[in-house]
């Protein structure tokens, strides 16, 4: 079952390990989600030992247009993605005729599937 299975994980934001020099946890927006469907034991991507920012993206971004910080877009995208969804809609039917992006921004290439997951 777990073949045809993806896990989502997400926070409002990434939290420091240990305590900062003002005796708290920080907040770090980018450290925020985590998506699987691989085998126990094979993460993908790095950040710093404190979690402020990422060292191995371990993706490439939508298109291969370089590696990037996965974006909530990016998350959503992937999930449409792996339900067969074309997460690239832009829907104009509801009774104003305004248009519905499924991902916002995902049709001028902003945002897209996390397509490494699958490899």
């Amino acid at each position: 079952m777990l073949d045809e299975t993806l896990v989502v994980m997400v926070g409002e934001f990434g939290r420091t390990p240990g305590l900062s020099a003002a005796g708290g946890h920080d907040h770090y927006v980018i450290q925020s989600a985590a998506l699987g469907q691989e085998k126990a034991g094979a993460p993908r991507g790095a950040t710093t030992a404190d979690g402020s920012d990422v060292t191995d993206y371990s993706w490439n971004g939508r298109g291969g247009s370089g590696a990037r910080y996965v974006r909530p877009e990016d998350v959503e995208a992937t999930i449409y993605s792996a339900l067969g969804i074309d997460w690239a809609t832009v829907r104009g039917d509801d009774p104003y005729r305004r248009d519905f992006e499924y991902v916002p921004f995902a049709s001028t290439g902003a945002y897209g599937p996390i397509n490494e997951l699958w490899s």
